[in-house]
Order: C-alpha cells, then sequence, then structure tokens
C-alpha cells in the first residue's frame, strides 16, 4: 500500500536541472603550458628559416653557374673576334700586294696569292676581277708567233680556241716562263728584310716549278722563314697559329727544333683557358700541367689564373650546402701557396672559423669530402 506523502512526491513536477551546488571553474596559471596553436606557431618558424637559408643557397649556386657560363660564352666570342681580325688582316695584306704583282709581272707570287684568297669563304669581293687581271697579264707575256706566206691559197680552216689560262694552274712547262734566279733574288731580299711570309711563298712557288733548281738553298730559305713566322705567332701569345706553322712544317719534312715543344706548351695552354669558366677541378688540372713546364711565356699567368680558380673554387663549396665550408679550407690554402695574400687569406680565415663550428666534437676539421680533396700546386 503506498503512502500518502510518497504518492504526493511521485505525482510534484521536478526540475530538469541539476540541483548539485556549481563548483568554481578552474583558473588559468601563468606557468600552464602553452597552447598547443602557440606550440605549432614555433615549429612553423623554424620550417621559415630553413627554407630561407636554402632559397639563398640556390640563388648562390645559380650565380656561380651564371657566371661562369658567361664567362665561358665572352671567351669563345672573343677568340671569335680574334681568329676573324686575324684572318682579315691576311686578306688585306694579300690584296694590297697584288697591284705590285701585276705591275712587275710576277705571275709566281700572283697567282699564289690568288689561290690563298680562292680558299676563304664566304668569298673575297672582286677576286674574279683580279683572276681576269692575272689571265690577261699571262696572255700578253707569251711569245707572239710569226706566220709564214703561202703563196697558193687554201682551204680556210678555223684555228683551235685559244685556251684561257686559269690563274689556279700551274704553267705547263715548269721554269720555262719565270725567271726562278730572279725569283731566288726576291725570297732571298724578302727573308732579309723579315717579311718572312712573303719568302717562304717564293720559295714554296720556286720548288713548286722547278723541284730542282737551288734546292738546297730553297729549302733553307723556306724551312727558316716557317721558323720564324712560328716563333713570332708565339712571342705574340698566339700560341693556335704558331702550332699552325709548325704542322706546316712536319708536313714539309723540315726539322722543327725546339718549335715542337712550343707546340706542346701552348696545346697545354690553350686546353687551360678553354676550361675557365667551365669547371673549377679540370681549369686548375690543366693550369698546374702548364706550371709544370717551369719558368716561360705563360707561367705568370697561369698563376695568377690558378689563384682565382682556387679562390672560385673554394667559394663556390662554401656556398654548396652538400659541401660547406670545411672542403673550401683546403682551397683557399692552395691559393695562398701561390700568393701570401690577397683575398684568399680572409675568405680562409672565415671558412676555418665555420668550420670549426659545423664540426662534431671530436670531428676531424681537416677532413674533405670524396673528389674535392686539395690539389698540390707542383714544386711546393
Amino acid at each position: 500500500m503506498i503512502e500518502p506523502e510518497n504518492m504526493l512526491d511521485d505525482t510534484s513536477p521536478r526540475t530538469p536541472y541539476d540541483d548539485r551546488p556549481i563548483s568554481a571553474a578552474k583558473e588559468i596559471m601563468p606557468d600552464d603550458d602553452d597552447p598547443p596553436f602557440l606550440q605549432r606557431q614555433e615549429k612553423g618558424g623554424c620550417g621559415i628559416t630553413t627554407l630561407i637559408f636554402a632559397v639563398l643557397v640556390f640563388f648562390s649556386l645559380m650565380i656561380v653557374t651564371l657566371s661562369g657560363a658567361a664567362g665561358w660564352v665572352s671567351g669563345q666570342r672573343q677568340a671569335g673576334v680574334n681568329e676573324t681580325a686575324t684572318q682579315n688582316a691576311a686578306i688585306s695584306d694579300q690584296i694590297s700586294r697584288i697591284p705590285n704583282d701585276v705591275a712587275t709581272g710576277n705571275l709566281v707570287l700572283l697567282n699564289a696569292r690568288l689561290q690563298f684568297l680562292a680558299t676563304i669563304t664566304p668569298g673575297i669581293p672582286g677576286i674574279g676581277e683580279y683572276a681576269q687581271t692575272a689571265t690577261a697579264l699571262y696572255m700578253t707575256n707569251q711569245p707572239t708567233a710569226t706566220a709564214t706566206a703561202t703563196q697558193t691559197a687554201t682551204a680556210t680552216e678555223t684555228p683551235p680556241p685559244t685556251a684561257t689560262l686559269d690563274p689556279a694552274q700551274p704553267s705547263p712547262t715548269p721554269g720555262a716562263a719565270y725567271d726562278l734566279a730572279a725569283l731566288l733574288g726576291e725570297a732571298q731580299a724578302a727573308y732579309a728584310s723579315g717579311n718572312y711570309n712573303d719568302a717562304a711563298e717564293l720559295a714554296e712557288a720556286i720548288n713548286a716549278i722547278d723541284p730542282g733548281f737551288e734546292g738546297v738553298t730553297i729549302r733553307t730559305i723556306l724551312g727558316d722563314s716557317l721558323a720564324a713566322q712560328a716563333r713570332n705567332y708565339y712571342n705574340a701569345m698566339q700560341p693556335a697559329a704558331g702550332s699552325r706553322i709548325v704542322g706546316q712544317m712536319e708536313a714539309l719534312g723540315i726539322p722543327t727544333g725546339e718549335l715542337g715543344y712550343e707546340r706542346t706548351v701552348g696545346e697545354v695552354y690553350l686546353n687551360a683557358m678553354s676550361n675557365i669558366g667551365i669547371s673549377f677541378p679540370q681549369a686548375i688540372s690543366a693550369l698546374e700541367r702548364l706550371l709544370a713546364f717551369g719558368q716561360g711565356r705563360y707561367y705568370q699567368q697561369a698563376v695568377d689564373l690558378l689563384y682565382r680558380q682556387y679562390v672560385g673554387y673554394g667559394d663556390a663549396l662554401a656556398f654548396d650546402p652538400n659541401y660547406g665550408y670545411c672542403p673550401a679550407v683546403a682551397q683557399y690554402q692552395n691559393a695562398l701557396r701561390l700568393s701570401g695574400g690577397g683575398e684568399a687569406s680572409s675568405k680562409l680565415s672565415q671558412a676555418e672559423m665555420m668550420c670549426a663550428q659545423a664540426t662534431p666534437q671530436g670531428g676531424d676539421p681537416a677532413a674533405t669530402i670524396e673528389g674535392v680533396a686539395p690539389i698540390g700546386v707542383p714544386g711546393t
């Protein structure tokens, strides 16, 4: 049986809210842990710093690469300009001498000059007119045959067409139309006056007309003239042109003597120049081979270039995240072994300091990465 009081409790309305006492909210104290979003901000700051450093390294490498490419393009352009200027000077010299050959009737030298000009590409303006002048001069110098009078009229025969001389072809009868003794005198005079190019041309022309004429004298003039030209090119720091003359001497069977050594050194010099601005290791290796020949015409230039290659190589390694300052130290030291001062001194101090900071405790700061070991200098 239900009590009356309980019945009233069951039927009375109840509140939907919890009637338990409300507890005080927890106070956030200053020493509480940082909220998660602040922790994410701190982690994000470190990533941004790394990204900025990577971008700076990338741009540094791009600058080094573009500088090397610009140096190579500039070197190729300058080589082309020098080659063009040399060829233009040779062409102008030969053209300026043609009027004198025509005036003196020197067909041998005129023929040699026209043969040279005909090989130039693109063609020399006016070369056709010069060839016509040479042909006319040749025809003028031919002896005129006197016809024998006949008393009986005979059938008229059409004479065969007269062949026109091609200036590029030699005379059909060697030595018949030329005064070889006079040409030899011209060759000797040209050599005595230092005009080695003309002396060599005249000697070659005489030998082509009659190989048996004054063979020893002609060969001596030709060999001495070519050798003098080669020495002049080497002294003018034009080893490519000098080596071309030495090759011509070898083709003619003329002893080259010390010029063979000059050509060897010149080829090493040209190889080193071709690698400047392209590859630091290759340029350094070629320059060191050049210095191994000892004091000579290229020595001081090679020392200056090698110093700059060592410093440039050190800079490239220092800014490369794959290598860093420790391998750069060795390259700056190599530069200082060539020259006791300069920019390599301050860069070496900075590289050593940065390398010491980056080297773990107990590590070897002098260790280098494979392929970047210091390259010794001959004689040191």
